[in-house]
């Protein structure tokens, strides 16, 4: 029950400032055909925490990539990234994209793109481009390119 109510005081600390929000997505990866497996379509899910009014953190739950072989990920925080709000007087809202991976004697990731978000009532919908300059600890590295398009639906939480 203490864990609980600590998780409870946690989330209505981090959901209450600058928001948390859940991200349902489809993407498009590896346009290029940088890897050599062909473009292929995959499914994520990820939380948004704000951290300022300009800068949030995003943190992958789980993604499903219908490739060849299927290799599927899930865990918290398969991956992590930094979004930058650019402020303007817009219908939707611009935001620019950071991100480092990392796992342990396979691969290293750097990833940086743009995006836009509109809200549509509660929810909002949003569109991302994506370059990922991956260095894999055995072979040569690629740079893929992703586009992603999904929803954001904001958590509440109280006491």
């Amino acid at each position: 029950m203490k864990k609980l109510f600590a998780i409870m005081i946690v989330g209505s600390m981090l959901g209450g400032l600058y928001g948390l929000s859940l991200s349902l997505s489809g993407a498009y990866q590896d346009i290029t055909d940088e890897y050599g497996g062909g473009a292929y379509f995959g499914i994520k899910a990820d939380v948004i925490v704000g951290l300022l009014p300009v800068l949030k953190a995003r943190g992958y739950l789980a993604e499903v990539d219908f490739s060849e072989g299927t290799p599927m990920r899930f865990g918290t925080f398969t991956g992590s990234d930094m979004l930058i709000t650019i402020p303007m007087a817009m219908p939707f809202q611009p935001y620019l994209v950071a991100g480092f991976w990392f796992q342990k004697d396979v691969y290293t990731t750097f990833k940086v793109g743009a995006g836009a978000e509109m809200g549509f009532g509660n929810m909002s919908g949003y569109l991302e481009y994506n370059l990922n300059f991956i260095s894999p600890e055995v072979g040569d590295s690629y740079m893929p390119m992703n586009l992603m398009a999904g929803v954001r639906i904001p958590l509440k939480f109280g006491l």
